[in-house]
């Protein structure tokens, strides 16, 4: 009898935990449009705060690679603590895993930043491109890919 007790108490104080823990972090929704064909996969990179941002995905705080199904593709990160992040994103065609240029060091294949922002003559800076994760809430981030 003791030994149930101490069991469900044990539980009890893990589900707590848990749900303290997720109620302390935020989700984002990524939806990724104008994807021009299905072929290859969707790389995503998920920076906190700047570190490494744009390109040292060695440095990412949060890596996927996904699937693109009618030029679309979705992505779901729950559990990140509050704070600034920003999205980088290569629609990898051929499945080298690294942005393709031409002789000229322009994309050959599609890329986009969250906020959709551009920048001149490279990428986009952090604090342009960045949005915020609040503690217990969902954030909606849409990004069309660009060629």
């Amino acid at each position: 009898m003791h030994k149930t007790i101490f069991i469900l108490l044990l539980l009890f104080i893990q589900m707590s935990v848990f749900s303290q823990s997720r109620m302390n972090t935020g989700k984002i929704q990524i939806t990724i449009s104008n994807i021009r064909n299905n072929k290859g996969r969707v790389l995503c990179s998920l920076f906190k705060e700047g570190v490494g941002y744009p390109d040292q995905p060695a440095n990412a705080y949060y890596k996927a690679s996904l699937i693109i199904k009618e030029g679309r593709a979705n992505l779901l990160i729950d559990s990140l603590p509050p704070g600034r992040y920003a999205m980088a994103l290569l629609h990898d065609e051929n499945g080298d895993n690294k942005m393709n240029t031409t002789m000229f060091g322009l994309p050959k294949e599609g890329y986009g930043f969250s906020n959709n922002v551009m920048g001149l003559m490279g990428p986009p800076a952090f604090s342009k491109a960045s949005f915020s994760v609040v503690a217990g809430q969902l954030k909606g981030v849409a990004i069309s890919m660009r060629y």
